[in-house]
């Protein structure tokens, strides 16, 4: 059985690797960098020497359990509410803004409710679903392969993610 499960984790590594393939055709405007772009680009962009810091192994996989965060790394500007991860190449794979981000992403901002979302943007790619229980996620292409998630709760936006 656990060899039949770390089967299926490998292939659903490989088809994520291969999702990642494609990078984000624009510059978010509020940041200056994109999915797909390396270390020393997103640095440039937000004019930072900070360093990136090494993903930690979730605690919880069993131990026999591959490290999916093997050889990624985060760059968190904490003043600033931007997180870039970047996958085992050097290459952002996810892109997450939280408080305190004054930047908007197709023009929502943190804190715009959920209201304001779809009166800007329209229905959500896909049905709002539920983001940790308390919120709920609006997602929305961004070009043709990638895609920002507004996760909401009763305060409004909370964070924005963007992906593939």
């Amino acid at each position: 059985m656990t060899k039949k499960i770390m089967a299926m984790l490998a292939v659903l590594g490989a088809v994520a690797s291969a999702q990642w393939a494609a990078a984000q055709t624009v510059a978010l405007p509020d940041l200056g960098f994109k999915l797909g772009d390396d270390v020393a680009t997103v640095k440039a962009a937000l004019k930072t020497t900070a360093e990136t810091e090494p993903m930690v192994r979730n605690a919880a996989l069993p131990p026999n359990f591959p490290d999916p965060n093997k050889g990624k790394t985060i760059l968190h500007l904490r003043t600033r509410g931007i997180w870039a991860f970047f996958g085992a190449n050097g290459n952002v794979e996810t892109i997450r803004l939280d408080a305190p981000f004054a930047g908007n992403v197709l023009g929502i901002k943190l804190g715009d409710d959920a209201k304001k979302i779809t009166s800007k943007l329209g229905n959500p790619a896909k049905k709002p679903f539920p983001a940790f229980l308390v919120m709920q996620g609006y997602q929305y292409a961004l070009d043709d392969s990638a895609y920002a998630t507004f996760d909401v709760n009763d305060d409004g936006v909370q964070f924005i993610l963007v992906t593939r």
